[in-house]
């Protein structure tokens, strides 16, 4: 942990301090929810600013929260539409592997397409909030405010996440397996979960000084270059058939800020951190 010295020396970077309000969204407490909104929306417009220029569509996402059976949970979630990112994902499963991609990642294959979206959906899930108690019969708040704590398994996966970037002492083959258990434990060991698991891997890619990247292991892309080249590719059509509304631009607008997330657990480049 950095002491205060460090923090007004060593300011997070844009990676940073997304990566540090979105693993605020799952955190314990009293966090207002627009405060913790205001935090995740600036981090992501500030990164996409850099990242994606003019192009960027995030400013149709926010942090909101979904009323389940079990309890309401706080996740990313498309502002007008009122669904979460993971659900737009999950219905994304199979989809064919877009042209852009094959353009700009001509290596990566079908199979890694559909792990691409599945990890990612993992993620977006795994940064969410425990679901807390919902309001009661009379349409009051829960009497205890505070959010529950991430759960176990919940709480290694995003360690594991938060390690390609903080745990610059652990090997490139400790951080894949680290993130492998930590998927699979949070995730469950169903077929495809475990087939995307071998598919991913924590990697030195692209130029000489890039730090740790979570990439294909057999391709070698890292994904957050993968879904971020995905731009602008139609909406597919099992995503039309369960949300017939969704839009092109909050369709891009998941994979804008699916892909600013992969990139906010990247490690930083070494230049930038001198």
């Amino acid at each position: 942990m950095r002491r205060p010295q460090e923090e007004t020396m060593n300011p997070p970077s844009l990676r940073g301090r997304l990566r540090d309000a979105l693993l605020h969204v799952g955190g314990r407490g009293d966090v207002n929810e627009a405060d913790l909104g205001a935090a995740v929306t600036i981090a992501l417009r500030e990164l996409a600013s850099e990242a994606l220029g003019e192009r960027s569509r995030v400013e149709l996402v926010t942090v909101g929260a979904a009323h389940h059976p079990w309890g309401r949970s706080l996740g990313l979630r498309l502002a007008d539409y009122d669904v979460e990112l993971p659900d737009v994902l999950l219905s994304a499963d199979q989809s064919d592997l877009p042209p852009q991609v094959q353009e700009s990642c001509p290596t990566v294959s079908q199979e890694e397409w559909e792990a691409v979206l599945l990890v990612s959906k993992l993620v977006l899930t795994g940064l969410q909030s425990e679901p807390e108690p919902g309001r009661d019969d009379a349409g009051h708040p829960p009497r205890v405010t505070p959010r529950p704590p991430r759960s176990v398994a919940r709480e290694q996966f995003c360690q594991a996440l938060a390690a390609l970037s903080e745990r610059a002492d652990l090997r490139q083959d400790e951080l894949t397996g680290k993130l492998r258990t930590a998927l699979l434990n949070f995730a469950s060991e169903t077929p495809d979960n475990k087939d995307a698991a071998q598919r991913i891997a924590v990697r030195h890619t692209g130029e000489p000084r890039q730090g740790p990247r979570l990439c294909l292991s057999r391709s070698g892309p890292a994904l957050a270059k993968v879904v971020l080249s995905a731009d602008g590719c139609p909406v597919p059509s099992r995503v039309l058939e369960e949300f017939p509304d969704l839009t092109q631009d909050e369709w891009n607008a998941v994979l804008h800020v699916t892909g600013l997330t992969l990139m906010a657990f990247e490690a930083e480049p070494a230049h930038d951190m001198e």
